[in-house]
């Protein structure tokens, strides 16, 4: 793909994010909360370069009190923008529903990555493709409440 035409499809996933995030804000997280038959949570990471937040829908699986993401991309070959903020600064912001939470980030590894992922599996054929897409590890991070917060 070029540059031109990955500046293209970067500012449409950039409008339907946008799109799908105000969509569940607007309803309390009563639209635009799943994809295929999946739970959406809304992420907000802070810019690695600019600090500036970032707010993307992502799949999760809730553990206890917190939640367990997937950065697959879709199976692609590079990391998501979020999972690389994280990486950076692994604080964030997480809406579910009508609710939102400051939570720290923790990357998990090695047994602990597997196990999670291959639950990721368990609930979705989709994650298989996404492992079989991409040569690299497909990252599972583990989002811990610090605290409920207004949204």
């Amino acid at each position: 793909m070029t540059g031109r035409h990955s500046k293209i499809l970067n500012k449409l996933f950039d409008f339907g994010n946008k799109v799908h995030n105000g969509l569940y804000r607007r309803s309390g997280g009563k639209f635009a909360n799943s994809a295929a038959n999946l739970p959406i949570l809304l992420i907000t990471t802070y810019g690695r370069k600019s600090g500036k937040p970032h707010t993307n829908p992502v799949v999760y699986m809730q553990e206890g009190r917190g939640y367990i993401v997937s950065a697959s991309a879709g199976g692609t070959d590079y990391h998501p923008g979020w999972y690389l903020n994280l990486k950076n600064r692994p604080e964030a912001k997480i809406e579910v529903g009508d609710k939102a939470f400051s939570v720290k980030a923790e990357i998990t590894e090695n047994e602990e990555r597997h196990s999670l992922y291959e639950k990721f599996k368990a609930i979705s054929p989709n994650f298989s493709k996404y492992e079989k897409n991409t040569k690299r590890l497909i990252p599972v991070i583990r989002l811990t409440v610090i605290n409920e917060v207004e949204s």
